[in-house]
């Protein structure tokens, strides 16, 4: 099986005792207990460009390739480097 590379979940504990991280389905989080989840970013395609976009829930672009993969990768890195530098979803 090929390596996947650095693809680990990462979460950060905020001083109020919040969890935040990108979701993913590999770790059961609802096992932890009550989840309020809020997206940071879409990634939906673009029929009249053929390509993956990535925006900001204000309908930002921020990224896009024709390639969905990149373009979620893209995203995750996108996500993590906002959430390592303190930012905050819906605040």
């Amino acid at each position: 099986m090929p390596e996947r590379g650095c693809d680990m979940a990462k979460f950060f504990i905020r001083p109020e005792g919040a969890v935040e991280g990108l979701y993913s389905d590999e770790i059961p989080l609802k096992n932890l207990g009550y989840l309020d989840i809020k997206r940071a970013t879409n990634v939906e395609f673009c029929s009249d460009r053929q390509e993956w976009l990535v925006t900001l829930p204000d309908g930002t672009e921020v990224y896009s390739d024709t390639n969905r993969e990149k373009a979620l990768a893209w995203e995750r890195d996108y996500c993590d480097n906002l959430l390592a530098a303190g930012y905050r979803v819906g605040k």
